[in-house]
């Protein structure tokens, strides 16, 4: 999941690595932290960034989108916002330099939620704009949005020349968002969001009773910007969502947050408070809700809601969510009780809507998750901040497990790895004396895991400091290398792995197996950013295969066959 929010302007206060048996054998190291030179806003002296999505590129390049207020810095581009936050999309090259950045805004209020990256590697942006000043424009190079309301939802479109080609807009009277949005694979960008009260998604129209939040799916168009409704909230209203996803067969997940009682299909969540979470899938085929979960969540009346923040899906459809966990919580018959204040959790969930696991992580201060994704390993890496904010706690440690993080200062920002049985494999912390918090992520076939937030004031990762100077939270990309590069399967639960030779490889490669199988077996080629180049099928009853790499591009990729990956360098 690759989407975090912050609201600038705003104190961060009370908002909501490797292969299985390698992790302890290295420390993962930071490789190199990059934030813009300078910040500052013509009329205060002050001004703000932060990253919301990441994605990266077929050469490596990490492309970030967010929002910032003021005038900054990054590379040989210097960007000033049109009136309160603008957007901003900027590309890092895999050695930490600003290749790119361009903005896009209006003045109101605007803001990038997410971000994807086509075929052809054109950003895709999702989020609002016009907040504060309703009827405002936001203008994306020659393309101008104008919002019906408040603040509208928008989709944009930037080539990977710096050039905005496309921008379109949904929404109505009220507070209307993109929260997420992934490729369906067929030039078409799924997306998730809210409009509320009475608004309209293209031809479709939303009449919900003013101040009602309705959730919608849809699919967008990119070659000509038309949406296609596949689902709309129905009464009650009051889904939020937070996070989407797509599994093999092209179906949606979703999560987030909704009210007491909400109905997806032939399922209705109650909650036992006025608010709760929820997980539902989605056939993107028929617009039909096929399912729908809930943690049982308990906390006394003093206590916020909890939150689902991201998720993400493995190639066998199970679903990893993660969120923060306030008192106690129960997935299935798995129950959660935090140390503290808040706590990170991260539960899973398998295809027919169990819960299958669920741990926590924290101390007794404020642990909040905000990312998770998966590696080629199945781990699962999450991201947020932890410690003390202010006076509110003298703790400054949380624990993943065995691994304890101490901040140095309010909130630092932490990296950690969980493995697929569910164990604690690795703790990173970065930052400061000031607030900072390590958001959406990404990690690459080679196990470097790219983070990117906000920190408030100078900040540390590993040997390189950030001379920050932005009271109000400084964009920030920083690189986590576990150098644990491996030319043998990670062994799956079967215990049964592969290996290849020649590695690295030019026009041809051969895959070994110790056993024949009693079924054929699929074999995907995946690049660094995940996305299938080859696939082909193994017969039944032999134990070797030739692979054609021919006219692939020379770097690093994923071979994955049943539950078993290796990585693979063609040359």
């Amino acid at each position: 999941m690759k989407k975090f929010t912050l609201h600038l302007r705003t104190a961060v206060c009370l908002g909501l690595l490797a292969a299985p048996g390698l992790a302890r054998a290295q420390a993962p190291m930071w490789q190199w932290a990059a934030a813009p030179s300078a910040i500052v806003d013509n009329n205060t002296g002050f001004g703000g960034s932060s990253i919301s999505a990441v994605a990266q590129d077929a050469f490596g390049n990490t492309v970030v989108a967010g929002s910032f207020y003021g005038s900054f810095t990054l590379g040989n581009t210097t960007l000033t916002s049109a009136g309160y936050n603008d957007i901003f999309v900027a590309k890092v090259s895999p050695t930490g330099q600003w290749l790119q950045a361009v903005r896009a805004g209006g003045p109101g209020q605007d803001g990038a939620a997410t971000l994807e990256l086509d075929a052809a590697g054109n950003a895709v942006v999702g989020g609002s704009f016009g907040g504060l000043v309703p009827g405002a424009t936001a203008a994306f190079g020659p393309n101008t949005l104008i919002t019906a309301g408040n603040a509208d939802a928008f989709v944009a479109t930037l080539s990977t020349t710096g050039q905005w080609t496309q921008a379109v807009r949904a929404g109505g009277t009220g507070t209307d968002y993109v929260a997420d949005m992934v490729p369906d694979g067929t030039g078409n960008m799924l997306v998730v969001g809210t409009i509320t009260g009475v608004g309209n998604l293209g031809n479709s129209a939303f009449n919900g009773p003013a101040g009602a939040m309705q959730l919608f799916v849809a699919r967008l168009n990119l070659g000509t910007g038309t949406w296609t409704l596949l689902s709309q909230g129905t009464p009650p209203y009051g889904a939020q969502p937070s996070a989407l996803a797509l599994n093999a067969a092209g179906n949606a997940v979703v999560a987030g947050r909704c009210g007491s009682n909400i109905t997806f299909g032939s399922t209705t969540l109650t909650s036992n408070r006025n608010e709760g979470t929820f997980v539902a899938r989605l056939n993107t085929s028929t617009g039909q809700w096929t399912q729908a979960v809930a943690p049982v969540q308990s906390r006394s009346n003093s206590a916020p809601p909890s939150v689902i923040n991201s998720l993400a899906v493995d190639a066998a459809g199970t679903v990893a969510v993660t969120g923060v966990l306030i008192e106690t919580a129960t997935f299935g018959n798995l129950a959660l009780t935090s140390a503290g204040s808040y706590d990170v959790f991260v539960a899973k969930l398998n295809t027919a809507g169990q819960w299958t696991q669920a741990v926590r992580a924290g101390g007794a201060a404020n642990d909040i998750p905000y990312s998770v994704i998966f590696d080629t390993a199945g781990n699962a890496i999450v991201t947020g901040l932890f410690g003390p904010y202010g006076g509110f706690s003298p703790t400054l440690s949380a624990d993943f497990g065995s691994n304890t993080v101490t901040s140095a200062g309010q909130y630092d920002a932490f990296v950690a790895t969980l493995s697929p049985s569910g164990q604690w494999l690795q703790a990173v912390r970065g930052g400061g004396g000031g607030s900072d918090i390590a958001g959406p992520t990404v990690v690459d076939a080679a196990g470097n895991i790219t983070v990117a937030g906000s920190c408030t004031g100078p900040a540390t990762f590993g040997p390189h400091t950030l001379n920050t100077n932005s009271g109000y939270g400084m964009a920030y990309v920083a690189r986590l290398s576990t150098d644990l590069l491996v030319t043998h399967a990670t062994t799956p639960a079967t215990g049964v792995a592969f290996a290849l030779a020649p590695n690295p490889a030019t026009g041809a490669v051969h895959l070994t197996w110790p056993e024949a199988s009693e079924a054929a077996r699929q074999v995907q080629l995946l690049d660094a950013v995940g996305r299938e180049v080859r696939r082909q099928v193994l017969p039944a009853h032999v134990t070797t295969a030739t692979l054609d790499v021919a006219g692939l591009t020379k770097g690093l990729y994923v071979v994955r066959c049943g539950a078993a990956t290796s990585r693979l360098q063609v040359d």
